[in-house]
């Protein structure tokens, strides 16, 4: 995986969404309870929603649109059984003070 810097540790904040753009790309970037970064796209698949606009709740996004709720772990919409509709997330990791994820891939949880 080709690994690119986003932005400092510091950047990204516990419950706060950041809005970051990458080789044009509009991605999501918040800190998880845990500390844990994650990385998202900032497009809801639903109706293309601006996620980054959204709420969080623990590790649920909520897209400010049609409330269309989706896990930040794995992508996964919550509460629909049965959806062809999951979010884009990103490989993060978090190294030397600084993040960095993969745009080209797409991972069900953080490397």
């Amino acid at each position: 995986m080709s690994w690119v810097v986003v932005c400092d540790s510091g950047a990204v904040q516990k419950g706060v969404i950041k809005r970051q753009r990458l080789n044009g790309e509009a991605i999501g970037l918040t800190r998880l309870e845990d500390n844990r970064v994650v990385a998202f796209s900032n497009t809801c698949p639903h109706f293309k929603g601006p996620l980054t606009a959204g709420k969080l709740k623990d590790c649920v996004i909520v897209c400010p649109w049609h409330f269309f709720r989706f896990d930040l772990l794995t992508g996964e919409p919550v509460g629909v059984s049965d959806s062809i509709m999951k979010l884009r997330i990103f490989p993060a990791r978090e190294k030397d003070g600084e993040i960095a994820i993969n745009i080209q891939g797409r991972s069900n949880g953080h490397d």
